[in-house]
């Protein structure tokens, strides 16, 4: 069985959607589910026989059908607005593409929605959503199933749509630990991780929970890993600060392996589970710190239980402490991890294959 995924960059290009998309055709290659990537704006990208690269050159329906292979059986789109459409985050063209795909070839899709638009008056862009929104709408209705990353994402659709929706929290792209090193074995390190302006963000506005985090735990050692920020600071706080700059998956593994917690800069709760940060500390057993506090929690987190508030707490936890919510996490994080996910992509695209064929 041969599908197309279709997702705006891969590798080397640094973009969570392109990873999560490379490792769920990895996994899927194990239930004999052969993957080819369509890219849509990248042009060069994935030097892996494995996975052949299409790109396609121009918003054109017509040119999206053309160049979908005849061997291809189901389509799986990863969706976030403003890489297909980044003026307005509201790519007609592709609704257009995909009904013009439905009509010539019945093809079963399954679309990811790793993101699904939002209103925030303070946006500078709040006036476009009602496109936005429009367009994902349009997008939703075409599907012959849908996966969320998020209760929040999942609560919206379900609202309006008769299509099997699923919700799996984002696995980790970094790698995952099967059997934890328990805390009292790692280094005193504190992990800041992600993209640039989120990291920013907590030194920039959080820098006082992000000290009082380490005052919690005992923290020695900041770590910070990502695209520099030029921090050029030695310590915070008497804490000493390291910059690991960009790193290898497999290095960032080995380094949050051996790390007690990682902190990650979050506006909202209610959508912690599709953090990629979040996921790949839980996945590594590390202890789980979070910026905010005041949004409603889903998924089945619970503060103080699989993370901790970053706040102003006074009091030192104790190992025991810290161990049971790291266990917690990494517990919560094994019903998504990748092979769970790939498992459920591989069943429902198997099944909506056999329905188009008994059809």
């Amino acid at each position: 069985m041969e599908i197309l995924q279709l997702c705006p960059k891969l590798p080397p290009a640094i973009d969570g959607i392109g990873d999560y998309a490379l490792t769920l055709a990895n996994g899927l290659l194990q239930h004999g589910i052969r993957t080819q990537f369509m890219t849509f704006p990248q042009e060069h990208a994935l030097d892996d026989h494995r996975f052949p690269h299409l790109h396609l050159p121009v918003e054109s329906p017509q040119a999206f059908v053309k160049a979908i292979p005849t061997r291809i059986q189901a389509v799986v789109l990863h969706y976030s607005d403003y890489p297909y459409d980044p003026k307005r985050g509201a790519p007609n063209w592709l609704v257009k593409a995909l009904k013009s795909m439905q009509q010539e070839r019945s093809l079963p899709l399954i679309i990811v929605f790793h993101e699904f638009p939002s209103f925030y008056l303070l946006k500078k862009t709040f006036y476009l959503f009602p496109w936005q929104q429009q367009v994902a709408w349009k997008l939703a209705t075409l599907a012959n199933a849908i996966v969320t990353n998020n209760a929040v994402t999942k609560t919206i659709l379900t609202r309006r749509l008769r299509q099997p929706i699923i919700n799996l929290p984002v696995f980790s792209n970094i790698g995952e630990c099967d059997q934890p090193l328990p805390l009292e074995q790692r280094q005193r390190r504190l992990i800041v991780f992600g993209t640039s302006g989120r990291r920013a963000r907590i030194y920039q506005r959080s820098q006082a929970m992000l000290i009082n985090s380490c005052r919690l735990l005992g923290i020695q050692e900041i770590c910070d890993v990502g695209p520099s920020l030029h921090l050029n600071q030695p310590e915070i706080a008497g804490i000493r600060l390291v910059e690991k700059g960009k790193q290898p998956a497999a290095l960032i593994s080995q380094l949050l392996s051996d790390s007690l917690a990682g902190i990650v800069y979050s506006t909202d709760n209610g959508r912690l589970a599709k953090s990629g940060v979040f996921a790949t500390y839980c996945a590594h057993g590390l202890v789980p710190i979070v910026t905010q506090n005041r949004s409603p929690l889903m998924d089945g987190l619970k503060t103080d239980e699989q993370f901790l508030f970053a706040g102003v707490q006074a009091k030192q936890l104790a190992m025991e402490q810290m161990q049971a919510i790291a266990d917690a996490a990494h517990q919560w994080y094994e019903t998504h991890n990748q092979m769970n996910t790939v498992n459920v992509f591989a069943s429902r695209l198997l099944s909506l294959v056999e329905q188009k064929i008994l059809s």
